[in-house]
């Protein structure tokens, strides 16, 4: 990869939409409530926010200071403060005890993570046997890299190159970000030991685009062509229980 990975890279793919579209996706496989829950690469906080109002308690990390400080001044006198902690952390360490949540989630970041591997090991070690780790991460079908194009020292357009991300060694030259076939996310989760329970592809969310095509990209996502999709939304479970 080009560049340093990290939790929390820009995706042009972020927007309400989009944000509702993931969480949609997730919450369709696996209802999104119990009592704990850690929320990976949580940026700002969009999304640990919207998914807080559903657990007891919630734990949120990046190793961005500069997200984390205005993921605390965004909840600040509010009654997310007493319920969401919010910590520098990096996934490949996360210090937490063994069996801890009940659902841990990660939306467009394991493409990032340096050792994707440990990464997903300490995902499922702080999981309860019985928990779920949801994801959302680019579908390597999908023609244009959401991130961007690497062209030397400048990030450009993804309509520079399209259908970067079918041909592997110049994606991995050309991006600093990841992307995964759902057959390809399916064995590394196997490998960190978890069982994959469910597969689905979100669409462009097209935040500011009419509503007539985000309606039609919308109902590809139920027809054969959603494995073009942009992004796969995944839902593995830890055995046990």
């Amino acid at each position: 990869m080009v560049g340093e990975l990290g939790l929390g890279n820009p995706s042009s793919a972020f927007g309400a939409r989009g944000v509702t579209k993931r969480i949609g996706a997730v919450s369709r496989q696996l209802p999104v409530y119990g009592d704990r829950l850690l929320d990976v690469g949580c940026g700002d906080g969009t999304y640990t926010v919207e998914l807080s109002q559903g657990y007891v308690r919630v734990d949120a990390i990046d190793v961005e200071p500069a997200r984390l400080n205005a993921f605390a001044d965004r909840i600040a006198g509010t009654g997310f403060e007493d319920r969401i902690g919010i910590h520098k952390m990096s996934a490949e360490a996360l210090a937490f005890d063994n069996n801890t949540f009940d659902r841990v989630t990660a939306f467009e970041v394991v493409e990032h993570l340096a050792d994707l591997e440990r990464g997903l090991a300490e995902i499922n070690r702080v999981l309860k046997p019985g928990g779920a780790f949801s994801l959302t991460t680019p579908n390597r079908w999908f023609p244009f890299e959401t991130h961007g194009v690497l062209w030397g020292d400048r990030r450009r357009s993804a309509l520079t190159a399209p259908f970067l991300p079918w041909v592997r060694p110049l994606h991995e030259r050309m991006s600093d970000a990841r992307a995964f076939t759902t057959q390809e996310m399916g064995r590394l989760l196997r490998t960190a030991g978890l069982s994959v329970r469910a597969i689905d592809y979100v669409m462009p969310p097209l935040d500011r685009r009419p509503r007539g095509l985000q309606s039609l990209a919308d109902g590809l996502e139920g027809t054969p062509l959603r494995v073009f999709g942009m992004a796969m939304a995944v839902t593995a479970v830890k055995p046990g229980r």
